[in-house]
């Protein structure tokens, strides 16, 4: 089906299904309310009312959004407003928290999608362009913080297991050669390979606003994230943009990705023009992500054939608005992203996306599709006006991320069979080289130490 009649039959059943709802709207509620809730959630008076519906600016119920949206505070004072409310919740949820949740994200990070209704857009947009989990290899660029694999796991779950060329910070150190490696994985269909790059650094955003903070299983006490950006933070403001301007290729051998990253960071916000006073979290992690989108493009440029394989690219911000302590049952942890590039390039030609124009999936819909990544449906769900939010379950990330699973923990007693997987171990090469230290060859290593390609050259 061409893209052009696929917009029209959704525009058909949109229109369907519009004026459906509105010719049943007073003999249908006895059994609408046996279904779903449908809620204002604007404020601790607000009362249910069946007909209460959220439109488009346009005049619609349900619409396919293919509306010309800007960002700009002018064009947007211009444009109708929707309403905030949600048109319907989860009944077992309490949906207000949810709803404030994402407003509070959205403070810090305008574009932040529930990370279910972000995967289940972008596998939707890329039907349409001919990308399927079948017919494609996913290159995922995350920090190598377990926290992220939530969103590996959410798109592992359409598209199976990524080609990994995760970084601390989400830096991206695997070169031209790596890439390449990657790509050579990809299933072939009708003649061509394709590929899907996404690329996320992370901040963490609690339950209760606090930037940075996160809880983790199995440890007191609040953590953070991203503890690399944040390092990166403290040290740009301190030490200033300048000193950290270094020539590419030069790194510290005991801190190869994080000084890469932070050279990286410091040229792009001298590029900027930014002020490394006026630096803080989100700040840096929005840099980091438009540097690593713009360092992945280059690499791209270098690794792929437009002419063998189409490919496209996702990039944004991963968010972790977790439960302040993961030991609280009832507190809900959410898991978000903030939209960044999305685009195709088919056929050598490339082609922006901007995914928010696609419907979100239904509260049902949702949480059949995370099924595939949490194998269980006991997730709360809420909607608003910018889309659906699918809580993240507290077992999923206690199994995920701490090991453990329910309350059940380790006593950290040792085992009484610890005797007997006791040995000794000698060191092959005692006097190998470590890595920060440089070899020269009036200093080769003896005979003995196994060395035979480090020789002095002739006089």
């Amino acid at each position: 089906m061409s893209r052009q009649a696929a917009k029209r039959l959704f525009s058909s059943l949109a229109r369907q299904a519009e004026h459906s709802c509105i010719a049943t709207s007073t003999t249908s509620k006895i059994g609408l309310a046996g279904r779903t809730t449908i809620q204002s959630l604007g404020g601790a008076g607000a009362a249910t009312n069946m007909n209460k519906r959220v439109r488009c600016p346009c005049g619609r119920a349900i619409c396919l959004g293919n509306h010309n949206y800007t960002t700009s505070a002018t064009a947007q004072a211009a444009q109708p407003q929707v309403a905030e409310e949600p048109a319907y919740a989860d009944p077992d949820c309490v949906s207000t928290d949810l709803v404030s949740r994402h407003k509070a994200v959205l403070k810090h990070f305008p574009t932040a999608l529930s990370v279910d209704d972000y995967m289940s857009r972008v596998e939707i947009a890329l039907a349409g362009y001919g990308f399927t989990g079948d017919n494609a290899i996913a290159m995922s660029n995350l920090c190598r913080d377990e926290s992220c694999m939530v969103l590996e796991d959410k798109i592992e779950s359409v598209f199976g297991s990524c080609f990994s060329t995760h970084g601390l910070g989400g830096v991206l150190t695997c070169g031209v050669i790596g890439i390449k490696a990657g790509l050579s994985h990809s299933p072939v269909q009708g003649g061509k390979e394709r590929y899907v790059f996404f690329s996320f650094p992370h901040i963490a955003i609690g339950s209760n606003g606090d930037v940075g903070a996160i809880s983790r299983p199995n440890r007191p006490g609040a953590s953070s994230a991203c503890g690399a950006l944040i390092a990166c933070t403290s040290h740009l403001k301190s030490e200033g943009l300048d000193a950290n301007l270094k020539t590419p290729g030069e790194h510290d051998p005991l801190e190869p990705e994080y000084s890469i990253l932070k050279q990286r960071l410091a040229r792009r916000l001298k590029h900027e023009g930014a002020d490394h006073n006026q630096l803080d979290l989100v700040s840096v992690t929005k840099a980091a992500e438009r540097t690593i989108t713009s360092d992945l493009e280059y690499m791209i440029s270098k690794a792929v054939d437009t002419s063998k394989a189409d490919y496209a690219v996702f990039t944004g911000v991963q968010i972790h608005n977790w439960a302040d302590n993961l030991e609280d049952e009832s507190i809900p942890s959410l898991e978000f992203v903030g939209v960044g590039k999305s685009y195709v390039v088919v056929n050598g030609e490339k082609t922006y996306l901007d995914i928010t124009q696609v419907p979100a999936l239904s509260p049902r819909q949702l949480k059949l599709m995370a099924q595939a990544s949490l194998n269980k449906d006991a997730s709360a769900v809420a909607a608003t006006a910018d889309g659906m939010i699918q809580e993240i379950p507290r077992d999923y990330l206690m199994r995920r991320l701490g090991g453990a699973v329910g309350k059940s923990h380790i006593s950290g007693k040792a085992g009484s069979w610890k005797e007997y997987v006791k040995t000794t171990f000698a060191e092959a090469h005692p006097n190998a080289p470590k890595l920060d230290e440089k070899l020269f060859a009036d200093n080769t290593p003896p005979k003995s130490d196994g060395f035979t390609s480090f020789l002095k050259p002739k006089a």
